[in-house]
């Protein structure tokens, strides 16, 4: 209880630190955000999240600044180590719920709630989970109903079909799950790469539909046109490394 508590009263002081050094430094909410946006577009998405950070300290309505921390959040929590990564999904996922607080007509702010809450219903097990699947599905739809060409919603709502799906309807219906099916899984994904097709993730993604469903030519060109797009970042750099193991195991077999 001792240790609990001075590890309380150390993260207050912290707090406290840190908010008076972003105002000694004179600078505004927005410079943080512009500090950050520099960094987010250079990958450094570590940086980004102290600059964004360090700008809802400032301004705790900045709607840009707490969707911005999300978003970036949710990209580290991709790379970051197995051990870390549910506690940065589970602050992407209580940032973005703030920033919906703030505005919540805004479809990115949506569909990164989804991919927070998408990546922590895997730690935890969709079944295991119910309510999380049920939240991942509504954020994408409210996503789509703002803005219907919203390529990343497309994606993450055939992912979900295609990964509730693999446990049998009987068992899915009782959990309100029932209705995840393979057409919803395969029109999605192709919705999102009909929108975006040069998205090395929305390739990725595409070839393991084709895979789950004995799709496998199919999967095997979508893993071979995955590789042959640019990379832009390290976050694709790790989806070709999965699509080219993918293809080594086709291989094999």
């Amino acid at each position: 209880m001792i240790l609990g508590g001075l590890a309380k009263i150390t993260a207050i002081y912290l707090i406290l630190f840190t908010v008076c050094t972003v105002a000694v430094s004179g600078q505004t909410a927005d410079d943080f955000i512009i500090s950050g946006d520099s960094l987010y577009e250079l990958y450094d998405y570590g940086g980004s999240i102290e600059m964004y950070r360090s700008a809802c300290l400032l301004d705790s309505g900045s709607f840009e600044a707490y969707w911005k921390l999300g978003r970036s959040l949710n990209l580290k929590g991709e790379t970051a180590e197995r051990d870390s990564q549910l506690a940065i999904f589970e602050e992407a996922r209580d940032v973005q719920k703030h920033a919906l607080s703030i505005d919540e007509d805004h479809a990115d702010a949506h569909f990164q709630l989804a991919r927070a809450l998408g990546k922590i219903a895997l730690f935890k097990g969709v079944f295991k989970s119910t309510s999380l699947a049920k939240q991942v599905k509504d954020e994408c739809r409210r996503a789509l109903e703002i803005d219907s060409l919203h390529d990343g919603a497309w994606h993450i709502l055939g992912r979900w079909h295609r990964e509730v799906g693999k446990k049998p309807k009987i068992l899915r219906i009782p959990m309100g799950l029932g209705g995840a099916n393979k057409e919803d899984a395969l029109a999605f994904m192709r919705k999102a790469l009909e929108i975006n097709p040069e998205n090395i993730n929305h390739r990725l993604e595409m070839g393991n539909t084709y895979r789950r469903f004995k799709m496998l030519d199919l999967a095997r060109s979508e893993y071979q046109r995955c590789l042959e797009l640019v990379a832009a970042g390290p976050l694709d750099e790790k989806y070709q490394a999965e699509a080219k193991k993918s293809l080594d195991e086709m291989e094999e077999n």
